[in-house]
């Protein structure tokens, strides 16, 4: 029996509110500065001189007034609690600084000063008491070791940082771990003239997380795109269930990821495939691909993807056409477009009418549709009226080349004319810098997404097509099963009780066969009279597999016989191998007896496996498997618990997933089984948290309604 559970029920971050933080009516400023070039100098200047429509109080005892602005002395001595408290003072003070804004009634701080775990020591200690009053005052505090934070709405124009200029106002909203990199992404975006909406460095997160910081982007109307950059993320679970509810739906905002250290050093001491497997970087990966975060690599690609979801229109499909005035650019963006996972569209038979009757003899009527280099813009209004209102075109992207004749401002307007009336994603690339940059500043006005090669926006627009079908896939609930979870509580126990910590096969499919898994028949023999007894009630040909409590690799020292196929077999194999066994491990190694098992008939070798993550929990692994599972890492990883869709997405995620479809003839696997396994497992996982890592390897797969079978299995238990 099996029911569904529903993400109330396994609890998610609460939702906190930030508003004061991000649209105070009043900021206090502690160690605001006269010294220009100091930090306190800096975000009094912004604050006066960026437009910020509230009221600002320097604090500072040894200055009467900073910019002509009156000086408080100290936080006490303010007439108001200030909605923000902003404090540049050095770290050992900011305890009391902040205790005293407390007592005054504010709530709301970015504390912008280093000195805390980033330097180690006494740093980690003061952090831990920041956030500890945090906590027992119900204070929420930004940073510390951040920029600060900015909100460019017309109604607070708040620049709260020490960044040198105050963004563009529009509607890319950015989250960054680090302050440094914050101060480059806002000159790189002024210089490509990208607006935001708000703009914040959190820091070390000794309060505010990531996840805090997402729901109020969320929830702010001016965002509609969401980028970040991290370096650790909080609360793996927490942050799944945010963004998969941030990313889904009508109201669905994109979320665009840069996070650092792909590494996976980490994995060099696990005792399991899985925990070999699951670096770092797959922690990650598998969080995000779960969440429904874009991951990108680089702060280039981060604003090449930004740039094509500024304009909120998502298409319903991948079928694209390209309109061009030069054969070989149209030639680049149809190889782009495929090699991106998108669909070059097949033009309905009124589309082609239309195209052949209007355009010379010359054009290329077919997608891509080349309208000649000496197209100007009537003939690309022509063209774009034609394909764009093609049921069978989910998106377009228009090329222009700069020939003699070609007026790219003429061209632009009518691209931005048609993004008016036309429901669909359109893309230009103005291939060029100076030729074509008037039309280029058009294009920006109307909001339309312009590259200037074809592969990026190719790559722009495979993107948001992904996105697209991310957000509209109706939410899956999780799968609940009916198991024996007290008879698992009480084998681990045993395990335990005895010493040990890693379960050998014999314990560990006892284990999964009170979650329901579909195990191998198999018996526990201690005698050759009674495994020859055990094959012939299970039916031959069976195998035998030695068994003790320190005989890891079984094959190693003999202990595996396969294919017997009579009672007189089994009792000589038995036999023999427990001497084989005794020869190499010594005479003193405990065998509690023999597995007989039934042997499988021939399938598809599978993997399956969990590692748990000392900061994010079980992470569970999907591969080929076998003795080829290390060296070939065909494998997709996902956080438990997964929800009922996840399962399909991490079996056809695997490079290798077309030999589950069936390949020469092949029946296709039975993925359906394997599903129900993974999710299985997720609910063993999350359930039991003393499971520290699981191999089930092998799981052989049939064809399409016969099943799957796991043959082997490792459990190892947490030491404590």
């Amino acid at each position: 029996m099996t029911r569904m559970t529903t993400t109330e029920e396994l609890g998610t971050a609460s939702i906190r509110d930030l508003e004061p933080l991000f649209c105070p009516r009043a900021v206090a400023v502690v160690g605001a500065s006269r010294t220009v070039g100091a930090v306190g100098h800096a975000i009094t200047q912004n604050l006066v001189f960026g437009g910020y429509t509230g009221v600002v109080y320097p604090v500072n005892p040894k200055a009467k007034s900073i910019m002509s602005i009156r000086c408080v002395p100290s936080v006490p001595d303010l007439d108001e609690a200030p909605d923000l408290g902003v404090i540049v003072v050095p770290a050992p003070a900011i305890e009391d600084i902040v205790t005293q804004f407390a007592d005054l009634g504010t709530r709301h701080f970015i504390v912008i000063s280093a000195g805390f775990k980033e330097i180690g020591g006494e740093g980690v200690e003061r952090e831990r008491r920041l956030k500890a009053l945090a906590q027992n005052r119900g204070l929420h505090i930004m940073g510390p070791n951040c920029l600060g934070a900015i909100n460019t709405a017309k109604e607070v124009r708040m620049n709260a940082t020490f960044a040198r200029d105050m963004p563009l106002s529009g509607s890319l909203g950015l989250i960054s771990q680090s302050g440094a990199l914050c101060t480059a992404l806002l000159d790189y975006a002024k210089g490509r003239k990208f607006g935001f909406s708000r703009f914040v460095s959190f820091g070390n997160k000794v309060d505010i997380s990531e996840i805090d910081l997402l729901r109020s982007l969320e929830s702010d109307p001016n965002t509609k795109v969401i980028l970040m950059y991290v370096e650790e993320l909080s609360g793996g679970q927490a942050f799944v269930e945010t963004v998969h509810e941030i990313t889904h739906g009508k109201n669905a905002k994109p979320i665009l990821a840069i996070k650092t250290g792909r590494t996976s050093e980490g994995a060099a001491a696990a005792a399991s495939h899985t925990g070999s497997l699951a670096g770092s970087d797959e922690v990650y990966d598998a969080i995000m691909a779960q969440a429904g975060v874009l991951r990108v690599e680089s702060v280039k690609e981060l604003f090449d993807l930004a740039r094509v979801f500024i304009d909120p229109t998502l298409p319903r499909g991948r079928g694209t056409a390209i309109v061009t005035n030069a054969g070989g650019p149209g030639i680049m963006a149809t190889d782009a477009c495929i090699r991106n996972g998108l669909k070059i569209a097949r033009f309905q038979e009124y589309t082609t009418k239309s195209l052949r009757y209007q355009l010379p003899a010359t054009a290329n009527i077919k997608n891509p549709v080349d309208v000649i280099g000496d197209a100007k813009h009537d003939r690309y209004r022509t063209a774009l009226d034609a394909v764009c209102a093609d049921e069978g075109v989910d998106q377009v992207v228009v090329i222009v080349t700069p020939q003699m004749m070609t007026d790219a401002a003429a061209i632009a307007n009518v691209i931005g004319e048609c993004k008016g009336f036309v429901a669909k994603p359109i893309v230009a690339c103005f291939m060029g810098l100076v030729d074509v940059s008037e039309g280029v500043e058009l294009l920006q006005r109307y909001g339309v997404p312009t590259y200037i090669f074809p592969e990026d926006a190719m790559r722009g627009l495979a993107a948001k097509a992904r996105f697209a079908k991310w957000a509209q896939t109706p939410d899956h609930p999780y799968r609940v099963y009916d198991v024996a979870d007290d008879a698992v509580d009480a084998a681990f126990a045993a395990e335990r009780a005895a010493g040990r910590t890693q379960l050998v096969e014999v314990r560990a499919l006892e284990v999964l066969q009170q979650y329901g898994f579909p195990t191998v028949p198999f018996k526990l023999a201690q005698s050759a009279d009674e495994a020859a007894a055990a094959a012939a009630e299970m039916g031959f040909p069976v195998v035998l597999k030695i068994s003790g409590p320190k005989i890891l690799h079984k094959t190693d020292v003999g202990g595996v016989r396969l294919n017997l196929r009579e009672e007189d077999q089994v009792h000589e194999a038995y036999e023999d191998m427990v001497a084989a066994v005794r020869e190499k491990m010594g005479e003193d190694i405990e065998i509690w007896g023999v597995l007989v098992q039934r042997m499988l008939e021939p399938g598809k070798e599978i993997i399956l496996g969990m590692t748990r993550d000392a900061l994010f929990g079980p992470l569970l692994m999907f591969g080929l498997g076998g003795i080829y599972t290390e060296a070939l890492r065909d494998v997709s990883f996902r956080l438990a618990p997964i929800r009922e869709n996840v399962a399909g997405e991490m079996i056809k995620d695997i490079r290798s997933y077309r030999l589950l479809e069936g390949v020469r003839g092949e029946p296709p696997a039975d993925t359906a089984a394997l599903a129900d396994c993974l999710m299985r497992l997720s609910q063993l996982v999350t359930k039991h948290s003393e499971i520290k890592e699981l191999d089930i390897n092998p799981l052989l797969v049939y064809p399409r309604g016969k099943g799957a079978t796991i043959a082997d299995a490792r459990i190892i238990l947490s030491e404590a």
